[in-house]
Order: structure tokens, then sequence, then C-alpha cells
């Protein structure tokens, strides 16, 4: 039984309460880790200044335990603070829970607008992109991967067969909200950032730099000779200065080796800062794909479309090493390469050991081993981040359910309702079943809900098509592709007019018609730009036009004379009307449609709401 809207408000806020007091216990030990750190640090640099100034072993005793020490505790001190944050990042996602279920989905950063074209033919019209969309209101998507798939699925439409398979999947992983939240933690580090007890948002990093790092070929592994002086010259330093310490060595024993190992540091310093910009400009994109991938690999799934993808992912796997095995080497590679953001610690290590050297060389056995597999791998997480989205939708929807799709029939629906309205409150109406060359009439006063009725059909028509559940107790679709006219606007810059906008919007959904896949067209006050004449002569011409050529859909007005339609386009058409109620002086809409044409309109008494004085007849 799906939960109440009060029951998921209670399941996320406590969520959110959990994982903040895991969060406070994570940072009280990240402290005592962090002074630690400093302390053991301290004693390396003062007994390395003993030891080159007096000698001594017990110096070189001390300064060696102390950079162990240190480096024990790098090490540790960046899993506790992974921890903290990993925490605070489980506490973001209830929190952008409990805002789409209480109706505040506006207020989540994400709103799409860059993932799907602004001159897409509907987006705008059913509000897919921007604040207060439909994406805003589903994206649990944090990679460029995850929304750009999610927006190329909420743009058009799937083929059935796809669309069935992602239905299995998302019913498969709705009830699954730890993995689901799991996931989208794991993804959030890509774009939330902590700065001084603050969390931050910030785009999702582009992986494209490190993956042209990867397929490039590697350049330090084709020079032998600079692989073995990386060992050579670090050793001989080392040795150089435990010879001063318990010999008659003097600091040329260390000083040679020491600045041969500078000068080819200075060689070698374009290849390493060519490997260190691409991990740093991911800043932190690739890290994260270890664990997604392993969410991946060890989902119990049956419904074929995530199996599928566990498939590919094994397919495009090292032989013998799972992919997120493979991305956790990554991790620990870059970790150590993090010690460039050190300023204290790195020009000691860095001249001493030749790290920079060491680390890019390892990356770049990393990188000749991983070639362009790391390209699917990133396709599968943004699937999988696209279908978490639908399958969250489903899960945080009490009334949702999936629709029926068929190659034909009729579209018709059951307590249909406006997914990016709140759930209290939402009002919903039936729909009887009309099929393909047939159509509604809708109209009805100002502000009585017609416009809203057209985009309830048409993002539900999206989600049941992108693979998600739709808001209704039942809906039945045919395949089909969606045509509409619902929001226009005049452009100064293509000198374009708002009736030539409508206009130019009205021609690109008959043009659909003419295809082989039936168009379900949603228009709302048709041709309102002009006269009323010519608007009920355009209106017919394109309503009987396109249930013509096998078109299905919705057309609205507050025009009572388009309500006078020809034989025999009226029956072919069906009426309905929206309508207000007007009670000491206020009026109230009860968004409920009715059969048959509306008998008035609402305008003057609008006019006289508002404090303009002008007369009832």
């Amino acid at each position: 039984m799906s939960a109440t809207p009060d029951e998921l408000l209670r399941l996320y806020r406590e969520g959110q309460a959990r994982h903040g007091a895991e969060a406070e216990a994570f940072a009280k030990r990240s402290n005592r880790i962090g002074n630690l750190r400093g302390l053991s640090f301290a004693t390396f640099v003062v007994a390395l200044g003993y030891l080159l100034a007096r000698g001594g072993s017990v110096a070189l005793a001390v300064a060696g335990l102390g950079l162990l020490a240190f480096l024990a505790l790098v090490s540790r001190h960046g899993r506790v603070i992974e921890q903290e944050e990993h925490a605070r990042r489980l506490e973001l996602v209830n929190a952008a829970g409990e805002a789409r279920v209480d109706g505040r989905a506006a207020s989540l950063p994400e709103t799409g607008s860059a993932y799907l074209d602004p001159a897409h033919p509907y987006a705008s019209d059913l509000d897919l992109a921007g604040r207060g969309s439909l994406f805003q209101r589903i994206s649990v998507a944090h990679t460029r991967y995850g929304k750009t798939t999610l927006g190329g699925w909420l743009s058009a439409f799937a083929p059935l067969d796809e669309v069935k398979e992602r239905q299995r999947a998302v019913e498969e992983l709705g009830p699954q909200l730890a993995f689901r939240q799991e996931l989208e933690a794991q993804a959030l580090a890509l774009t939330e950032k902590r700065r001084q007890g603050r969390t931050v948002t910030a785009e999702s990093p582009d992986p494209e730099p490190l993956l042209r790092f990867i397929e490039a070929p590697p350049e330090l592994l084709g020079r032998p000779l600079v692989l073995v002086l990386a060992w050579l010259l670090p050793a001989l330093t080392c040795a150089g200065i435990a010879y001063h310490a318990w010999g008659p060595g003097t600091p040329l024993h260390w000083a040679v080796p020491l600045l041969a190992g500078l000068a080819l540091l200075g060689q070698t310093s374009s290849s390493s800062s060519a490997a260190f910009a691409a991990v740093s400009t991911t800043e932190g994109a690739f890290l994260r794909y270890g664990d997604l991938l392993a969410l991946l690999e060890g989902l119990d799934c049956h419904a074929p479309w995530l199996v599928e993808r566990k498939k590919r992912l094994a397919e495009q796997a090292h032989p013998g090493v799972s992919a997120s095995r493979t991305m956790r080497r990554f991790r620990g590679l870059v970790g150590w390469f993090d010690l460039r953001h050190n300023g204290m610690a790195y020009p000691f290590i860095d001249g001493l050991l030749l790290w920079d050297i060491h680390c890019t060389v390892a990356l770049e056995r990393w990188k000749r081993d991983v070639g362009p597999r790391a390209r699917e791998w990133f396709r599968i997480i943004g699937e999988l981040e696209a279908l978490c989205s639908l399958a969250g939708q489903a899960h945080d929807e009490p009334d949702s359910t999936f629709p029926e799709l068929s190659e034909g029939g009729a579209l018709s629906a059951e307590g249909l309702g406006h997914p990016l309205l709140p759930l209290r409150g939402r009002i919903v109406n039936d729909v009887a079943p009309f099929a393909p060359g047939s159509g509604l009439l809708v109209t009805g006063s100002n502000m009585s809900g017609k416009s809203t009725f057209l985009r309830a059909l048409g993002v539900n028509a999206v989600l049941a098509f992108a693979g998600g559940r739709v808001v209704a107790r039942r809906l039945t679709l045919p395949r089909c592709v969606l045509g509409t006219s619902i929001r226009v606007s005049d452009s100064l810059l293509e000198n374009t007019s708002h009736f030539f906008a409508e206009v130019k919007k009205l021609a690109h959904v008959v043009e659909l018609s003419r295809g082989d896949t039936p168009v379900l067209f949603l228009l709302d006050e048709v041709l309102h730009g002009t006269n009323s004449r010519e608007r009920q002569l355009g209106a017919r011409w394109v309503i009987a036009d396109l249930l013509e050529h096998g078109a299905f859909g919705v057309v609205t007005t507050h025009d009572e004379g388009l309500c006078q339609l020809p034989s025999p386009l009226d029956a072919q058409v069906r009426q309905h009307h929206f309508r207000e109620n007007v009670e000491a002086g206020t009026m109230t809409f009860d968004y409920q449609l009715r059969e048959g044409p509306v008998t008035s309109g609402n305008a003057l008494r609008l006019m006289r709401l508002v404090g303009l004085d002008v007369p009832l007849a």
C-alpha cells in the first residue's frame, strides 16, 4: 500500500535528523585527527632539521616515525572527512525528498534548463525544464550524463518496448529507497561542497578533460630512463642522508642526488602538470564512479532493463577486474596526487621522493588498462540516475500508476491530476475515451483550469513514454507523438508577433500530423490573437485537418462561438467545460471537468473584483 503524504514527510524528516547526527559525530572525530596530523608533521620537520644540522640516529628515527605517522593520519583523516561529507549528503538527499513531497520542489537547485533544448517544441508549454518544472520535481541526477539522459527521456517519446522495460525497472527500484538515496548521495558529491560550515552548490564538473587524458597515449611510460631514475635518485638521496647522519658522510652525499631529482622533476613537469590538471579539473567527478558502479554491480535485480545494464558493465570491465574495483584503484591514485594541495608537506615530499613522477606513472598505467571503457561506464551511471528519478517520483506519488500503453486504441483517464501540483488538495478529473480521429473541445472562463488540464494530460504523457508512473488511478494511451501550443511568446529579436508565433506553433503541429505516428495535440485558446470571426474559421479548420489525418487531442477556448461546430466535425468532437462560482462577491473554482459547453464567462466579473467599475451587462 502506498504511503500517505504525511508518512512520506515523516520518513524524510527522520532521515535528515539521523544523518545530521552522524555527520556531527564524524566532524568531532575529524577535528581530533586533524590535530594529531599537524603534530606529527611538526615532529617530522623539527627532527629533520635537527638531523641535517647535527646528525644522530635518534633524530633520524624520530623524523621517520613522524613522517610515517603523518602519512597514516592523512589517509585516516581523508576517510573520516569522507564519512562526514557522505552523512551530510544523505541529510541533503532527505531534505530534497521532503521538499518534493511538501510542494517545495521549486526550491531545489537543479532546474534542468541546460539539459533540454530551449527550442524544443513542447518543453516550455509543459514546464519540462526551468523553475517549478517536471525536471526539477523528479530529478535525482547529479552527473552530467545522468541529467542529459533524463532530459532526453523527457523530451522524446521512447519506443513502446523500451518504455515497458523501463516500467519494470522503475517498479523494482521504487521501493528501494535506501539504494536510490545512496546512489544520489554518492553522485551529489559532484555538486555539493562544504565551505566554512555551509553547503555550496556548483555546476556538475565536466569529465571530458579526464576522458581525453585517459584516451590519450601515455607519456612517461614510454621513457624507460625516467622510470629508472625516479626510483634510483630518491634511494640515493635517502641513503646519503642516512650516511651523513650515521657516518662520515657529508651533505654532498645527499645534495647531489637531490638536485638531480629536482632537475628530473623539472624535465617531466609538463607531463605531471597535464595529469594533475586532468584530475583536478574533474573536482572529484571520477572519484565517485567507483562507488556508483559498485552499487550497480551489487544490485540484486530481476528487471531485464537493469540486468542488461549490469551485463554491459561486466563486459566493459577489464578481464578479471570489476569496473568498480578499477575505479577505486583510480581513487587511491588521485588521493596521493592530492598531496599537491598541501602547501607545507608537498615541497619536501616531492623533492625527496619525486612524488609527481611516481603519481603520474601510476596514473598512466591505470589509464592504459582502462582505455575507452570509461565512457560506457559514464553512460550506464547516467541511465541509472535517470531511472532512479522516475522511481523516486513513483515512490513519492501515492496516487500514481503505470499507464496502459498500446499501439492503438483510445486515450482515457480516471483521476487524472497534474504532477507538478502539491499532493494535498490536488484536483483530479476523469476523461472518457477518445481515439485518433476524435477530440475534446473544452470551454470555460478565465482561471477555471483549462490550461492546467491540458498540461496535466501533456506532462502525464511525457512521464508515460519516459517509462514512469502517471498521476492517475488509470490512464490508457495509444502510441503517439506530442504536439502543443499552450504558451506562446512574441520576439522582438526575431521580429515575431504573438499571433505569428502561435501560427508557427500550430503549423508545426499540423505538419506532425502528416507523419506515420498519431499526434496527441494540446492547443490552448487557439488563435486568440485575432478577431472572433477569423479565430473561429481558423480554429475549426485546424481541428478538422488534424482529425482528418488521424490526430487526437484537446482544444481549449473561452470563445463560446467556437462551440458551434459544423457537421461532421461536431460528431468527432466532444465538448466539455470548466466553470466558476460567485458567492457574496467572491469567485471560486472547483476545477472539475463537466460535459457540454460553457454558458457564461467571467472576464467582466474579474475586472470588477480588482476594482474596475465595468458594467456587467
